[in-house]
């Protein structure tokens, strides 16, 4: 060896663990389907994974849509009496009848008071010149005529005259007035009466109307609540349906890792059992010529001085 050198180890020990001839068979297979199964191809589920909703489902969800789409039944006529019955109001509390002055008095009064008056008075005046003409006559047969006795009773009577026809005439006026006053309170009596009347029935319809409403929203709630039972119906049929879906799925599942899990199985036994793998140890001695030769002549060098000995 060169100087400096290491020496290589005269001796050298393997030590080798093997298993027991009566399981080493069965940890070969293990591994064996253990690659096989590593190496399988993906298999896809083949089956229907989700319940499709039924008719009865797709029904109820038509049947919201439309009851969405209709409306409150009776609502429109109810909004529309109670409007009418605002603006019914309304004018109602507007309205004012006033006092019965000159104004309405010439208004109620009929146009055909003054003839009727004028009628009279010509009447009047017709009476007068006959008993003027009848006086004159008494005065021509008393032979009073033209003296101052006939004209006292002619000034006595042109008075007379005038005083009956400024009754006639205020008594017509009068009468005219009563009459244009009592025709003004019948009708402002009428007229509040008949608002009255408007108002009722205008509170009236508000009410049925609120009424129809109120049964349109019983209907709508009706229809609504049918709808959803029969929606319930349809998912309870789709529940069942994808319950079975779901057996079908956990069924495929279980059949396509049952390789697996006798696997698993095969291995956990095979864990299990006590196995003392055996040893081999097996020593190799290294090689030297040189000093293979110096231990040869030292051995012949004894036997030699032990020959001499002798």
């Amino acid at each position: 060896m060169g100087k400096g050198g290491r020496s290589a180890p005269s001796e050298q020990t393997v030590v080798q663990s093997n298993l027991p001839k009566y399981v080493k068979p069965y940890f070969e297979r293990l591994l064996q389907r253990t690659e096989s199964e590593s190496k399988a191809a993906y298999q896809p589920f083949q089956g229907q994974r989700l319940a499709t909703p039924g008719a009865d489902i797709t029904q109820a969800q038509q049947n919201i849509r439309n009851i969405a789409g209709q409306g409150i039944a009776g609502l429109p006529q109810a909004q529309t009496a109670t409007q009418a019955g605002i603006n019914r109001a309304l004018q109602g509390l507007g309205y004012q009848a006033g006092e019965f002055d000159s104004a309405a008095a010439q208004k109620y009064m009929s146009p055909y008071m003054q003839n009727v008056v004028n009628v009279q008075k010509q009447q009047a005046i017709q009476d007068f010149q006959q008993d003027n003409a009848a006086r004159a006559a008494q005065a021509v047969q008393a032979g009073a005529f033209g003296g101052s006795r006939q004209a006292v009773a002619q000034g006595m009577a042109n008075q007379e005259l005038s005083r009956q026809l400024a009754d006639i005439q205020a008594t017509g006026q009068q009468q005219a007035f009563e009459q244009a006053q009592g025709q003004f309170e019948r009708d402002r009596a009428a007229r509040e009466s008949a608002e009255r009347l408007a108002l009722g029935a205008a509170e009236s319809a508000g009410s049925q109307s609120g009424q129809l409403a109120a049964l349109g929203q019983l209907a709508r709630d009706g229809d609504v609540q049918a709808a959803q039972l029969l929606e319930q119906v349809g998912k309870d049929i789709q529940a069942q349906q994808q319950a079975g879906l779901d057996i079908a799925y956990e069924d495929f599942v279980r059949q396509r890792d049952y390789p697996r899990e006798q696997l698993q199985f095969y291995s956990s036994i095979l864990r299990g059992v006590p196995v003392q793998p055996s040893t081999e140890t097996t020593k190799f001695q290294s090689y030297n010529p040189v000093q293979q030769l110096l231990g040869t002549g030292i051995s012949a060098l004894g036997l030699y001085k032990g020959i001499q000995g002798l």
